[in-house]
């Protein structure tokens, strides 16, 4: 099992945080952080009236996103810097399984009775995230770091790259070029610790 994720790297503690995450794991934390102002939303019925903020917040979550995201340019733009950016391929071993939830997304909030289930339902506006999450019980209230599968590839972003004026725009776009100095530090970076590199050409 593959999965994908979307980082930015435009400035130095972009790069760092990508170091960090190759050499110490993923940054997981509570459903509280999450851009989705209904994450964690879900109508109280019998089953799961015992569930409370508190309960939900031990649950630490690192989301990821499925393979057919890889070539998906909103995924790009919202996660990875507008293409200035890369994505983190990691494999999953049978021994992980068990803690990666795949996103099921309606806009109902009922029939939820687990807390796994309130933390792995968003609504139908975000489908095209094809998200999977691992989730983890703890009760640090910071978050975790977890060695998440092993990382195999980085994709980077290749915004404009294709053009016929692609060297007239490096040479005038500022963002553009900080991009390209951190993904040859980074190139770098990954080349000692034996991770494969690739240049991201959409479909």
């Amino acid at each position: 099992m593959k999965l994908y994720k979307f980082r930015p790297l435009k400035n130095c503690d972009d790069l760092d945080k990508i170091k960090d995450i190759i050499e110490n794991g993923f940054f997981c934390c509570d459903f509280l952080n999450f851009n989705d102002m209904n994450e964690g939303v879900f109508t109280i019925n019998s089953n799961n009236r015992k569930i409370n903020l508190k309960e939900k917040q031990k649950y630490k979550i690192c989301s990821f996103s499925g393979a057919n995201a890889l070539n998906k340019q909103l995924l790009w733009g919202h996660y990875a810097n507008t293409g200035m950016g890369i994505v983190i391929e990691l494999e999953i071993n049978n021994a992980e399984h068990d803690k990666i939830k795949q996103v099921r997304y309606t806009n109902s909030t009922e029939n939820l009775d687990t807390i796994e289930h309130i933390l792995t339902r968003k609504s139908e506006e975000w489908k095209y995230e094809n998200e999977f999450r691992y989730l983890i019980k703890t009760e640090d209230q910071d978050g975790v770091e977890i060695h998440i599968g092993k990382i195999i590839k980085i994709y980077f972003g290749t915004p404009y790259k294709s053009l016929k004026n692609y060297e007239e725009i490096k040479g005038i776009h500022k963002s553009l070029k900080q991009y390209l100095d951190l993904k040859d530090k980074l190139e770098s970076f990954c080349t000692g610790k034996h991770i494969q590199c690739e240049d991201y050409k959409f479909k």
